[in-house]
C-alpha cells in the first residue's frame, strides 16, 4: 500500500502545473531610461518576489531584437516569450487590434479612455484566441505629423520623402490616397534615414519624437491629431501556460495595474512633451477647418478602402462609432 501511495504521489507531481523558476525574455523598441522602461522594471520586480524568485523577467529594450514584426517571429520559435509592440504588428494576427488606431476615430485622449471599459476585451479576447496572452493594453498618444516645413494640404506634401512604419497598411493607404507613396522602414530605422536625408516626414507621437531624438531632425508638427497609438504586451500561450495558475494570476495582476499607472504617465508625458518641443523652438502648425475636413474626407476614403480589404473589424467599428457619438451628445 504503501509503495502505491508513493508512486500515486509521483505520478500527481508530474501532473501538476510546473511552478519551478522561469524566466519570460520580453524584447520592446522602448528605449532604456524611459519611463515605460522604468515602469516595466518595477513590475518585473514585484513579480518576482511575489512569486518568490519562480517568475522572472527579462527584458531587451532599444530595439536590439530588432523591429516588432521581428519580436514576434522570434516569440513564434520560441527565442523570445514576449513583446511589447505597437498594435499595428499584431493586424494580420487579429484585425480587432486596429481598433482604436484608425484616422481620426477620437477627438482627444479622454473619448478613447472613456471607451475602454467597454472594447478592450475584443482585443484581448481575438489575440488569445490566436495564442497571445495579453499582459496590458496602453494608450500611446495621438501621432502628428513632423517634418521641416510646414504641411497642411496634400499640396504641401509633395516632394516630401514620408515615412511609414513597415507593415502599416492604414498609414499607407492614407497616404496613397493623397497621392503619396511613403517609405516604409522599421522604427529602428528611422533616426539614419532622417540623418542621411532618406526620409524627411514622419508621424511619431510627441513623447517617443523625444525619446527616439527625431525632433532633433525636424522643425515643424502638423497641429492635427491623426490617430491613436496603442501599445500592448503579448506572451506567448505556451509559455504562460507553463507558470503556475497562481503565478500567471500574479503576473496579470501586476501587469493590469502597472499599465494603469502607465495610461496616466504617458498622458502627463504627452502634455510635457508639447511644452519641451515647444519651448525647443519646434513650430505646431494649426490647420483651418476646410483644411481639416479635406483631411477627414481622405481618412474617410481610405477607412472604405480598408474596410473591403478586412484591415478592421467593420461591424465592430461601426458599434465603437456609435459609442463615441453617445458620448458626445452627452448620453
Amino acid at each position: 500500500m504503501t509503495n502505491k501511495l508513493i508512486a500515486l504521489g509521483l505520478m500527481l507531481l508530474c501532473l501538476s502545473p510546473i511552478s519551478q523558476a522561469a524566466t519570460l525574455k520580453i524584447a520592446t523598441l522602448a528605449p532604456d531610461g524611459t519611463n515605460w522602461m522604468k515602469q516595466m522594471r518595477a513590475a518585473a520586480d514585484e513579480i518576482k518576489q511575489e512569486t518568490a524568485g519562480r517568475v522572472k523577467i527579462k527584458y531587451f529594450p532599444g530595439g536590439v531584437q530588432g523591429s516588432d514584426k521581428s519580436v514576434l517571429r522570434k516569440m513564434q520559435i520560441g527565442q523570445l516569450q514576449g513583446g511589447a509592440v505597437s498594435s499595428g504588428a499584431l493586424t494580420n494576427i487579429a484585425n480587432e487590434v486596429q481598433l482604436y488606431s484608425l484616422p481620426f476615430t477620437f477627438r482627444d485622449p479622454a473619448e478613447l479612455s472613456a471607451v475602454r471599459a467597454e472594447f478592450d476585451h475584443y482585443i484581448v479576447d481575438a489575440l488569445e484566441a490566436r495564442g497571445y496572452v495579453v499582459l496590458g493594453l496602453t494608450e500611446g498618444g495621438f501621432a502628428y505629423i513632423m517634418g521641416n516645413k510646414p504641411l497642411k494640404t496634400t499640396d504641401d506634401f509633395q516632394g516630401q520623402k514620408v515615412w511609414t512604419p513597415e507593415g502599416d497598411i492604414v498609414s499607407q493607404t492614407v497616404f496613397q490616397k493623397a497621392g503619396i507613396e511613403p517609405i516604409s522602414l522599421p522604427i529602428s530605422d528611422v533616426y539614419t534615414s532622417l540623418q542621411t536625408g532618406l526620409i524627411d516626414t514622419v508621424g511619431v507621437n510627441l513623447t517617443a519624437s523625444i525619446a527616439l531624438q527625431w525632433h532633433s531632425k525636424l522643425s515643424h508638427v502638423t497641429d492635427l491629431p491623426l490617430l491613436s497609438l496603442l501599445g500592448m504586451m503579448v506572451v506567448d500561450q505556451k509559455a504562460f501556460d507553463k507558470l503556475s495558475a497562481e503565478d500567471q494570476t500574479i503576473v496579470r495582476r501586476i501587469m493590469k495595474t502597472t499599465y494603469a499607472r502607465m495610461d496616466k504617465q504617458n498622458a502627463e508625458d504627452e502634455i510635457g512633451a508639447r511644452k519641451a518641443l515647444e519651448d525647443s523652438g519646434m513650430i505646431f502648425v494649426q490647420l483651418t477647418d476646410a483644411e481639416k475636413a479635406t483631411w477627414q474626407k481622405l481618412a474617410d476614403d481610405s477607412l472604405t478602402e480598408l474596410a473591403s480589404k478586412g484591415v478592421y473589424p467593420v461591424d465592430l467599428y461601426k458599434k465603437l462609432q456609435a459609442r463615441i457619438a453617445a458620448i458626445r451628445t452627452g448620453q
